[in-house]
C-alpha cells in the first residue's frame, strides 16, 4: 500500500494558525468529505482551468459548489481573469465564511488565492493543487497573486489556505513538458536544503539522482515522497518566515533571472519551470564567479540539471534589457537586486553586492 502523508505548516507568528497538507492517492474520491472537513462552509467556488475541467468536472462531486473554468495559461494570470474570479463570487452570492476551492496548477492556485484574500477582505481558500510544480510548492506557503504587465507576481498578498489536498493520481495526465516544469522546483529544493533548517535530513541531491527513472514513471510511492520531502522542506521555510522577512527568499534560487525570462518573452515562450531550470544554472554560474563554491559541486549541480532536461536552450535576449528588468524583482531593495545564490553544496545565501559586471557574466553562458 502506497504511503499516505500528512504534514502542517505551523505559523507560530499567527498564534499558531496552522493547516493541513494531505499527499497521497485516490484523495480526489473524498474531495467532498475534506473541503467540507477543513471549510465550514454553505457554498463553493471551484475555480479550474479549461484542461482539469475537460478531465475532471464530470467527476468531481461537491455540495453546494459552483464552477468557474478560466482559460489555461500563464499569460491569462491578470487583472482581466482574476476579475472573473470575484465577479463569479458576487454573482453567487458567496459570504466572508464561504469558500474558494483552487482546483488546478499554480496560475489558478494563485489566482484563487489572490481573490480569496481580498474577496469581503477575506475568505475560506482551499488548494487541491494538479500539476507537480503546484502540488511541491506554488500551493503551499500562502503565496497568492496575479502577474502585472512589467512584472511577475507584483500584486499579491500573503494568504494560507485552510488546507492543501495533493492526490498523486493527477500527476498521470501530465505531459513530459509540465512534468519537467515541477521538477524544476524540485531541483531546487535539492539545492536549498541545508538552508531550510527542517528538523530532518531528507537528502534530496541523492533521492534525485537515485530516483530519476521512477520519477519520469511516475512511480506513485516515489512521488508520493518526492512531494512530501519537498512540502516538508517549504513548510519548514514558511514556520520560520511567513512574510518573506528573510529566510523565506531562498526559495527563490534562480526565480530572480527566471522571472526576467518570463517577463521578458510576454509569459508565452517559456513555462515557469523551464525559466527556473535556466535561472538555476545562472544562479549556479553567478556563485561560481564570486567563488562561493567550487568547481567540482558546480559541475555536479549543473550535470544534475542537464539529466533532468528542465533547462531549455532559449534564443538571445537583450542582455542589458535583462539586466534592467530584474530590478522589478519583488527581492529588490534600495535600488539593488538580491540574488540567492549557492554558497555551498545545498546550501544557500542572499548577497546584494553583485556588480552588473557579474550578473552579465552570469547569464552570458546560457543566452
Amino acid at each position: 500500500m502506497i504511503q499516505s502523508y500528512n504534514l502542517k505548516v505551523d505559523i507560530p507568528q499567527k498564534n499558531a494558525y496552522s493547516y493541513d497538507i494531505l499527499i497521497g492517492c485516490n484523495l480526489l474520491d473524498s474531495v467532498d468529505e475534506l473541503v467540507n472537513k477543513y471549510s465550514f462552509a454553505n457554498k463553493f467556488l471551484i475555480v479550474t482551468n479549461e484542461k482539469v475541467a475537460g478531465l475532471y468536472k464530470d467527476k468531481i462531486a461537491i455540495d453546494k459548489a459552483n464552477w468557474l473554468v478560466l482559460p489555461d495559461g500563464e499569460e491569462y494570470k491578470n487583472f482581466e481573469t482574476l476579475k472573473l474570479i470575484l465577479d463569479a463570487a458576487v454573482k453567487n452570492k458567496l459570504e466572508r465564511k464561504d469558500c474558494i476551492v483552487a482546483f488546478g496548477g499554480g496560475v489558478v492556485g494563485d489566482m484563487a488565492g489572490f481573490a480569496a484574500a481580498t474577496y469581503m477582505r477575506g475568505c475560506d481558500f482551499i488548494q487541491i493543487p494538479t500539476t507537480l510544480l503546484a502540488q511541491v510548492d506554488s500551493s503551499v506557503g500562502g503565496k497568492v497573486a496575479v502577474n502585472h504587465e512589467d512584472g511577475k507576481n507584483l500584486i499579491g498578498a500573503f494568504y494560507q489556505p485552510k488546507a492543501v489536498i495533493a492526490d498523486i493520481n493527477v500527476l498521470k495526465t501530465l505531459d513530459l513538458r509540465q512534468l519537467k516544469t515541477g521538477l524544476s522546483e524540485i531541483l531546487k529544493y535539492a539545492l536549498i536544503e541545508k538552508s531550510c533548517a527542517a528538523p530532518l535530513n531528507y537528502r534530496l541531491y541523492d533521492f534525485l539522482i537515485q530516483h530519476k527513472q521512477d520519477i519520469f514513471d511516475l512511480n506513485p510511492e516515489v512521488m508520493s515522497k518526492l512531494v512530501h520531502i519537498c512540502c516538508a522542506l517549504k513548510a519548514s521555510v514558511v514556520n520560520q518566515d511567513e512574510t518573506e522577512k528573510g529566510l523565506r527568499a531562498i526559495l527563490n534560487l534562480g526565480h530572480t533571472y527566471a522571472h526576467a525570462i518570463e517577463s521578458l518573452t510576454n509569459y508565452t515562450t517559456y513555462t515557469h519551470g523551464e525559466a527556473v531550470g535556466v535561472g538555476l544554472k545562472m544562479a549556479l554560474n553567478l556563485a561560481l564567479i564570486r567563488g562561493l563554491i567550487d568547481k567540482g559541486y558546480f559541475e555536479q549541480a549543473i550535470n544534475l540539471i542537464d539529466e533532468y532536461q528542465i533547462a531549455p536552450k532559449i534564443p538571445k535576449l537583450d542582455k542589458e534589457e535583462f539586466y534592467n528588468v530584474m530590478f522589478l524583482d519583488k527581492k529588490a531593495k534600495n535600488g539593488k537586486i538580491r540574488f540567492v545564490v549557492p554558497n555551498g553544496m545545498y546550501s544557500v545565501a542572499i548577497v546584494s553586492d553583485i556588480s552588473k559586471e557579474q550578473v552579465m557574466e552570469s547569464i552570458s553562458t546560457c543566452l
